[in-house]
């Protein structure tokens, strides 16, 4: 036993020993071990890296795991309206709703340019047929029996309904509520004479908070606030018969010639009726050519956008009772009508002429005093 512990010993001192010298034998098993490694060495090396995987691995699916429940959990603590793609609100079929007032379909513009459409195409003399092939069969005869007008036939349509129910939903009464909720756009009355021709024709329609009706025949053309109705501010415009045939003849051509010895009073109804009809053309050429006396082009005249040329409602308001005013000269070729426009006016309305060298009264650029 001595003898094993003095080796062991002699051993444990020859390797601390500073000046220790490798036999060859040690020398090559150290090399051996350095360039290849043992299986054990190698075990030693991966095993960390295998344990450092797994651990991540799990660590992710745990994440994974953890917001999937937390998502779960969180959705099914949210309010039931959240998930729209899933709920469907049923009303109770016993609580009742507050009245909501349906937005008009069509706007006032629309409105408008259907009535200038009825006006340049619905024309006096035109056959039945004509007129059923440029507006449809969506019509309703009305009872013609106790008719006053000379008609033998009448009929109605409703354009630019909101509600297809409202299509034929016409009568002798003006459906005056409809048309101002816009739920009817324009109702259009027509009536024939025994030959089967317009005889005369009625247009009923909404522009801001009034209802205008605007009706020509045999006894001339007249315009008409009907909604509000006020007996003590009237607002109407008419052209008798005999103004209404030089209105046409006017029309056909712009020619003054039609105008000759036509006094101041009716040469500006011919004019209003031209602002009213939307036949701006008319009115420039009612407008004076005298020299000095023209403030702009018939160019810049067309270049003029309608938003500025007002409303029928403003043109009835602005010129109303013009044809109950009088003519006062002014001058060798100028002179104005004085007309009562309003009651509650604090003065009455001018609307200043001109006299041109052919002698023909115009109106003058800006007529209104």
């Amino acid at each position: 036993m001595d003898k094993v512990l003095k080796e062991m010993k002699d051993d444990f001192d020859h390797y601390l020993n500073e000046d220790r010298v490798f036999t060859e034998q040690e020398k090559r098993r150290i090399v051996n071990q350095v360039k290849y490694p043992s299986s054990t060495n190698r075990r030693q090396l991966v095993f960390p890296k295998v344990i450092s995987s797994v651990t991540l691995i799990s660590l992710c699916a745990l994440i994974v795991f953890l917001v999937l429940n937390f998502t779960d959990a969180g959705e099914k603590s949210q309010p039931a309206n959240l998930h729209k793609e899933k709920m469907v609100v049923k009303k109770d079929p016993v609580e009742k709703e507050d009245p909501v007032k349906t937005l008009p379909k069509y706007s006032d513009k629309e409105i408008s340019d259907k009535v200038s459409f009825l006006q340049s195409k619905i024309l006096m003399g035109m056959a039945e047929k004509e007129v059923i092939n440029l507006l449809g069969n969506d019509y309703v005869e009305i009872d013609n029996s106790d008719s006053e007008s000379g008609s033998v036939k009448q009929i109605g349509y409703n354009f630019l309904v909101s509600d297809s129910a409202d299509q034929l939903k016409i009568s002798h009464e003006i459906d005056v509520e409809s048309i101002l909720n816009r739920n009817i756009g324009v109702q259009f009355y027509i009536g024939f004479s025994n030959k089967y021709e317009v005889l005369w024709t009625t247009i009923n329609f909404a522009e801001g908070d009034s209802v205008i009706m605007m009706s020509k025949g045999i006894n001339g053309r007249w315009v008409e606030r009907i909604y509000p109705d006020s007996n003590l501010d009237v607002i109407r415009f008419t052209l008798t018969p005999e103004e209404e045939v030089i209105y046409q003849k006017f029309l056909q051509d712009l020619d003054e010639k039609h105008l000759k010895d036509i006094d101041p009073i009716t040469i500006a109804k011919l004019y209003v009726q031209a602002k009213l009809d939307k036949r701006y053309d008319a009115a420039y050429a009612l407008y004076t050519d005298r020299e000095g006396y023209i403030q702009w082009t018939k160019d810049d005249d067309e270049r003029i956008p309608e938003s500025d040329r007002g409303t029928i409602m403003q043109t009835l308001t602005t010129f109303n009772n013009i044809d109950l005013g009088n003519f006062i000269p002014d001058g060798e070729h100028d002179g104005y009508i004085e007309y009562e426009a309003s009651k509650s006016a604090d003065a009455k309305s001018g609307f200043k002429m001109i006299k041109d060298e052919d002698g023909i009264w115009n109106v003058a650029f800006m007529p209104i005093q």
